[in-house]
């Protein structure tokens, strides 16, 4: 089970060039790459020894990165014909060409690949980056009236730019209410990221606009819908009166939140209400737990790689968490989820998000 961001350097926390690596597009590219291998030929033809016909590889490049694949074929065909006029006039065999060929025929795969997908030349690339960008951004937690504070923290398995871990957060018109959901994907990487972005958009359409109780009904059924043969999602929406202090948390098979009780000086689990994961049960129904967060009070909710371990079991992993969380109860909670997700059960084999709520 996954439970989204870098291992080590969170991706909440990486600076997105706003940059573009090339604004040249259409014919004048082409005709760019064109001059740059026609430059690298004469090159090629004045020094023959100094500047071998495999110093066509960097502007064969430049085409599979920048172009789209039509204008690729383009440039790899003259290329090609470059090469086989060197074989006719020369007597050089075919094995001095051997690395040129091969690394034309691994750029244009992979050129090929990426337009099949529709994501050809950095184009597509800045769409991926938007697209992590607003997943991302939809879990931005605003800001919150004076007296509570919020930190989410998150990290991906093998630093994967994508996975399945995410939150999307939102309060009422009036300031008065937080609602936050923090979902985690089954699987890990780009597979989990897709299902997590669509998954995300569907539960930022929902949250705010309908009543707690429905969230995750409404969630489950989307999945259900949308035909999730090979995964399903855990999640834990938090419904929290910002006046009162009073929370409502349902759970679809998430671990469960926990609440630090200042009067008491401890932590303790909500988990007397919790429904099936998302994906599994159609018409499943999701009971809330409800506790009220006093002044000093706290709410953690967390994904499974915080406490999952191939070598450890469960218990150990929430044992671990609490007491990484008791730790810095006299510190202060801030930099609490940060710790928790960098030093996650699961280490670099999965991925991990925190979102903690506190009281001053």
């Amino acid at each position: 089970m996954s439970a989204i961001l870098p291992s080590r350097t969170l991706w909440s926390e990486r600076r997105q060039p706003t940059w573009a690596l090339s604004s040249l597009r259409g014919t004048p590219l082409v005709v760019a790459v064109v001059a740059l291998l026609a430059l690298v030929l004469a090159a090629h033809l004045a020094w023959p020894q100094s500047v071998p016909l495999v110093a066509l590889v960097p502007p064969c490049l430049l085409a599979s990165t920048l172009c789209p694949i039509r204008e690729v074929r383009i440039v790899f065909g003259l290329v090609l014909v470059v090469v086989l006029w060197s074989l006719v006039m020369s007597d050089e065999g075919m094995a001095r060409h051997l690395p040129l060929l091969v690394s034309l025929g691994l750029m244009y795969a992979i050129a090929a690949s990426r337009s099949s997908h529709g994501a050809a030349a950095f184009a597509g690339d800045r769409m991926l980056g938007d697209l992590r960008s607003r997943l991302h951004g939809m879990g931005a937690i605003p800001t919150l009236p004076r007296g509570w504070h919020a930190e989410r923290s998150f990290a991906t398995a093998h630093g994967s730019a994508f996975a399945g871990d995410f939150n999307v957060s939102t309060t009422s018109r009036c300031g008065n209410t937080l609602e936050m959901v923090l979902v985690d994907v089954s699987g890990k990487g780009q597979e989990a990221g897709t299902r997590a972005l669509v998954l995300a958009g569907a539960l930022g359409g929902v949250i705010g606009g309908t009543a707690p109780q429905d969230v995750l009904p409404m969630a489950n059924e989307f999945v259900e819908r949308d035909g999730w043969d090979e995964g399903f999602a855990t999640a834990v929406h938090v419904h929290l009166d910002l006046v009162t202090g009073e929370a409502l948390v349902h759970s679809a098979g998430h671990p469960p939140a926990m609440h630090y009780d200042a009067g008491c000086g401890r932590w303790r689990a909500l988990d007397d209400q919790r429904g099936p994961a998302l994906g599994l049960l159609p018409g499943a129904s999701y009971p809330s737990s409800r506790t009220v967060l006093q002044r000093g009070d706290a709410l953690l909710v967390y994904t499974d790689g915080i406490i999952e371990s191939r070598v450890r079991d469960l218990d150990d992993g929430i044992d671990w968490m609490l007491g990484q969380a008791e730790a810095r109860v006299s510190q202060g909670f801030s930099g609490l989820a940060k710790r928790l997700v960098a030093g996650g059960r699961a280490g670099v084999e999965d991925d991990r998000a925190a979102v903690l709520l506190w009281r001053d």
